[in-house]
């Protein structure tokens, strides 16, 4: 779709380019060209089937029609067994208690045994930590509960799922065709996390295990299965078993939303029984930081993001300048008659990214969110603001994960009524609004808070700060104390406006007198013009 897409925007981009001259019509001729290539390439990506899973050796499965009449007949007709397999997710959230059924053993010679076990990231699953549940003798239709509130053999977080087959070596035949879970046992053991299979190879491993969500009950996955080893028929009804109460695991992790601008920002979620990138950034006014705040496609636009006589200059508000005028030390004025840091006058940065001391820096680099946010695109937001958690599960700090009633909480913390684990010291202490629970006592929770530029942090979240107006700046009309009628010859009133006003003059130290227009009182342009305030009374008394 999105090739389609750019070669229909190229063609149409093409047309007025030479209207009205010969070039013109070949012009208009390679569009006609671009378009029908544009709606063969749509057609070609509707005809595609973008779901399909091969073999190694090429082979598009489920093979046949065994598995779509298996779902046709159990009501999941939304199912289509080649377009919707999948090989994903690998492990998953459990809830408190799961339900295993066997839909089918198919043709299988093989007694194979189903179960579980707990996923140890990086690391195969444990022989001794396998859990059957369907038992190599269970009948078509049976069902089995697996209740983890309180399992001791549980750890508390992501499952994964195995087969277990009777498998006399590589030969395709079984000896006892009834398989069991014990050392010494003949078989092979298949898992959902397939790269510790005992036929893995890489990327061109054989696929044993294929993957649907129901369309009819929510938080279920059907697993099919094919259980000889490196082959099979491929019709993956050696096995078929649903599992309820279990969500896809991968929540949490940072990915595109397809939106643009900030709202880009998004988190994987499960949806629908599988992984979905879900926006975490919703449109906001535009503001000077190099983000494209209100996700329209343009960075920094619009009038007014930085008060009088400031300009936004790749994110950052910074002064106008004459070059008669110059800058402050340590700053240039560029061709775009913006005063910035020397390091950064030349540089240009990507969208979301903005320049500090010389280089480009992400939108949260510096940004220290107050405690219970995070900062997503330049922003500091809630991490389980729109994000929906299925079954017994709950987000924390932006992922879905098991309510703790149902796995053990950390050593020194104590289960929550909202399904999540606090502290021990913290478990019955409630703070007001803007404040959160350390060591047993209510803290503010902007401390150590550093939020993006131009917010600051109240009530524990960053908050805009208005942009305020300060008025003309000094670099224009100039006037000197000397015109400045409301100075007293005999009280001297008048003198401290003077010298305490809003826009000095200053003298740059290190250029000679570059005078240039302030943004505030200073102590180097005070004594200069309290200077000429004092000449001008003396020659208004001299005068006089």
């Amino acid at each position: 779709m999105r090739l389609a897409a750019t070669l229909q925007h190229a063609s149409r981009a093409s047309l007025p380019l030479f209207n009205g001259s010969v070039l013109g019509e070949q012009c208009r001729s390679v569009a006609r060209l671009l378009r029908s290539l544009a709606l063969f390439a749509a057609l070609m990506v509707f005809a595609w089937p973008a779901g399909a899973i091969t073999q190694p050796n090429g082979q598009t499965i489920p093979v046949g029609d065994p598995l779509q009449s298996l779902f046709n007949a159990r009501g999941e007709t939304a199912i289509n067994a080649q377009r919707d397999a999948a090989i994903t997710p690998e492990r998953f959230v459990p809830g408190c208690s799961l339900t295993f059924t066997l839909i089918t053993r198919g043709t299988a010679a093989f007694r194979n045994v189903f179960g579980w076990y707990n996923v140890r990231p990086g690391m195969a699953p444990d022989p001794a930590d396998l859990h059957p549940l369907i038992p190599c003798d269970a009948a078509d239709g049976a069902r089995f509960t697996l209740s983890l509130r309180g399992n001791p053999d549980y750890r508390g977080g992501e499952i994964g799922f195995f087969l277990r087959t009777p498998e006399d070596g590589t030969s395709g035949r079984c000896s006892s065709c009834c398989a069991r879970v014990a050392a010494g046992a003949p078989g092979h053991n298949f898992f959902s996390e397939r790269q510790y299979n005992p036929d893995s190879m890489g990327a061109s491993s054989y696929i044993h295990l294929l993957i649907y969500d129901s369309r009819t009950t929510p938080d279920a996955f059907y697993f099919a299965w094919e259980d000889l080893y490196s082959g099979g028929d491929n019709n993956f009804t050696d096995f078929v078993a649903r599992v309820d109460s279990i969500v896809c695991t991968g929540a949490g992790a940072a990915c595109d939303s397809g939106r643009m601008g900030a709202c880009a920002a998004g988190v994987r979620q499960c949806r629908a029984g599988a992984l979905a990138c879900v926006g975490t950034v919703e449109p906001s006014d535009e503001r000077c930081d190099g983000v494209d705040n209100d996700c329209d496609g343009t960075t920094d636009e619009g009038d007014g993001l930085c008060g009088a006589m400031r300009v936004c200059d790749r994110g950052v508000c910074v002064d106008r300048c004459r070059a008669e005028l110059g800058c402050f030390p340590g700053e240039a004025c560029t061709d775009r008659g913006t005063c910035v840091e020397t390091a950064c006058a030349t540089v240009t940065c990507d969208a979301n990214q903005r320049c500090e001391r010389g280089r480009c820096v992400g939108a949260c680099e510096g940004i220290a969110c107050p405690r219970g946010q995070a900062c997503r695109a330049g922003r500091c937001v809630d991490p389980c603001a729109g994000v929906t958690c299925d079954g017994d599960t709950v987000c924390v700090e932006g992922l879905c994960a098991p309510r703790c009633e149902c796995r053990r909480c950390a050593t020194g913390q104590t289960c929550g009524a909202d399904g999540r684990c606090r502290a021990n010291d913290c478990a019955a202490v409630m703070c007001a609004a803007g404040q959160t629970c350390v060591g047993g006592v209510c803290r503010d929770a902007c401390e150590g808070a550093m939020c993006p530029r131009g917010e600051r942090c109240e009530v524990g979240r960053c908050v805009v700060v208005p942009v305020v107006d300060a008025g003309p700046r000094a670099d224009s009309a100039v006037e000197y104390p000397d015109a400045l009628e409301p100075v007293d010859v005999v009280t001297d009133a008048g003198l401290l406006d003077v010298a305490t006003d809003s826009t000095p003059l200053y003298v740059n130290d290190d250029q000679g007198c570059n005078c240039r227009a302030g943004a505030g009182p200073s102590k180097r342009g005070a004594p200069w013009a309290v200077g000429l305030a004092l000449l001008a009374v003396l020659r208004r008394r001299r005068r006089r």
